[in-house]
């Protein structure tokens, strides 16, 4: 569509629809709530026993870390979508073919982790004796589903399942990044941020999912790398990779920064970085160790979890309903109850293959430089998750972004154009420009509804009403901009051909006073046509405000004040 008016020079600015974005369809709430149970359960246990620290544990826990950093990508890379070329109908069909091709391999990496996650934990329902010694002959012949899920092979091939599955995560991760980069429009501070931490929380796990599936590999690998260097970066990674990596995306959502805080941003982003890289140079810990995080390790993890559900929750408020609050009730008594013996022993005996009998504190490796190092990234980390939350709740994103009932406003509210009459136009009623208008876009007028007219600011809002247009036809809302663009006849002699045609969301979550604009606002007003003049500027707040109001309340509730964007 955009080409056909390319061939014929007209102005193909597309008229703000509101598709539902694909990215609310990943909230990683559920993944939040998880990991942060875990890490009280591991705090309240800190005496008495901790985390396995396996390769096999790593790349497990790896692949579901890495969908909560492909899930910050991809609200990147839409908000970038969104940002440079409008919020759009179609706006996703503009963006690189990595991302639909990033999207496939996530999902289907995401179900082998799931399939393989769920084999492995009905194998230890059905073989919950493997381990104990046999008490019979019949304990030793076994029947064929024992046999099959005692098998060393069964047991290789899970393996191989979950480490198929973090390297195709790992992989979508790095192609986001490299997407994020040479998508059209200038990357901000937090999208570097972004992609240094996203990239720092990859390499280490991809090495070890690649190092699993071939032994040949593994014995290269183990030649060339310190000891234990792939497995101690990438634990440091998992500690507050993803959390930081939803903090900075989401961060990014209001489409600006003070440069105070793109400083806070890029530090964090270093200083994660540094602690990865000081964990590879000089392991906390030996391999196969079960030994508790720091006790201020654990407070850092829990308030990054804490801070990135409220982002999550602040930047899409259609999932601020009575089940989320639920859920964290719910949440918080599980987390409550862990207080008391017997119901942490009901959850052991569900995580004991991994929550195991703590190991001697000497088997912790002493490092000062390192843990300057990890201190540091602690420190910066919890200012730049403090930094983004108080940018979400006093500079939230515009409504367009996160509104359960804009994106569903295409069904009652279909294309909404405008025009404005020039002051010497002798038509200025609403039944004189429909005739107009249907001649100017070859309609029957009868195809053609006034929705508003405002007299004081000369504008009229009216929609097509008409049959669907089929593919080979060019859409209405493309042909009145290009007769807006250059009007002939008597649609010359009565409209504004500056004022914009049909209304742009992003331009309504923009304007404001001309004394409070800043340049960005100003450069995306003129982007759809509009100037600083206060005439202009009126008459588009009040197309805006009308949207907004019908767009909320629907019809029929015209006392209720409009909602601010």
């Amino acid at each position: 569509r955009f080409q056909r008016c390319v061939r014929a020079k007209r102005e193909c600015r597309a008229v703000l629809q509101l598709p539902r974005p694909r990215q609310a369809k990943m909230q990683p709430l559920a993944y939040l709530a998880v990991r942060a149970l875990l890490g009280w359960i591991q705090f309240v246990e800190r005496s008495e026993r901790a985390f396995l620290n396996s390769p096999l544990a790593l790349v497990a826990a790896g692949a579901v870390h890495s969908w909560a950093v492909v899930y910050s990508l991809f609200v990147a890379v839409h908000t970038r979508a969104m940002r440079f070329d409008g919020y759009h109908e179609g706006y996703v069909e503009h963006l690189p073919g990595t991302v639909a091709w990033t999207e496939t391999i996530a999902v289907a990496s995401l179900w082998i982790w799931v399939l393989a996650g769920f084999t492995t934990a009905a194998v230890r329902i059905l073989d919950e004796d493997a381990d104990g010694l046999p008490v019979g002959l019949d304990d030793l012949k076994g029947n064929p589903i024992t046999k099959l899920v005692r098998s060393p092979v069964f047991h290789t091939a899970l393996g191989h399942a979950h480490s198929i599955s973090c390297a195709g995560l790992f992989l979508s991760i790095l192609l986001l990044c490299v997407t994020m980069a040479v998508m059209k429009g200038g990357i901000t501070v937090c999208e570097i941020s972004l992609a240094l931490v996203s990239i720092g929380f990859a390499l280490p796990h991809a090495l070890m999912a690649v190092r699993r599936l071939s032994d040949d590999l593994d014995q290269v690998f183990s030649a060339v790398l310190p000891q234990q260097a792939a497995e101690a970066a990438a634990a440091e990674a998992a500690a507050m990779g993803p959390q930081l990596c939803i903090i900075l995306a989401l961060a990014d959502a209001p489409g600006h920064a003070y440069m105070w805080q793109n400083v806070i941003y890029f530090i964090c982003s270093v200083a994660f970085l540094a602690a990865v890289v000081a964990c590879w140079g000089s392991p906390p810990k030996g391999a196969n160790t079960a030994l508790p995080p720091e006790v201020v390790e654990t407070v850092v993890c829990l308030s990054l979890d804490m801070i990135a559900a409220v982002a999550i929750v602040l930047s899409y408020p259609h999932l601020n309903t009575w089940f989320f609050w639920m859920s964290c009730l719910i949440l918080v008594g599980v987390a409550a109850a862990a207080q008391t013996r017997e119901v942490r022993e009901f959850y052991i005996d569900w995580l004991e293959p991994l929550l195991v009998v703590r190991s001697d504190t000497h088997k912790r490796f002493p490092s000062q430089q390192r843990m300057t190092m990890r201190r540091n990234s602690w420190v910066v980390a919890l200012m730049c998750a403090s930094t983004a939350l108080w940018d979400i709740v006093l500079h939230p994103a515009p409504e367009v972004l996160n509104s359960a009932a804009l994106a569903r406003a295409t069904a009652p509210l279909p294309n909404i154009f405008m025009l404005r009459w020039l002051p010497t136009s002798d038509t200025k009623e609403a039944k004189e420009m429909l005739p107009v208008i249907s001649e100017a876009l070859q309609l029957d007028a009868t195809n053609l509804e006034v929705e508003e007219t405002f007299p004081e600011h000369r504008l009229m809002l009216f929609k097509y009403k008409g049959t669907e247009r089929n593919e080979t036809q060019s859409p209405v809302y493309l042909d009145w901009q290009a007769a807006m663009w250059a009007p002939t006849g008597k649609l010359a002699e009565v409209a504004d051909k500056k004022f914009p045609a049909a209304l742009n969301l992003t331009a309504c979550s923009e304007v404001q006073n001309v004394q409070e604009q800043s340049d960005a606002a100003e450069k995306q007003l003129s982007e759809v046509g509009l100037s600083t003049k206060d005439e202009s500027r009126a008459a588009y707040v009040a197309a805006c405000e009308w949207f907004k109001h019908r767009i909320v309340y629907g019809e029929g509730e015209e006392k209720k004040p409009s909602p601010k964007f």
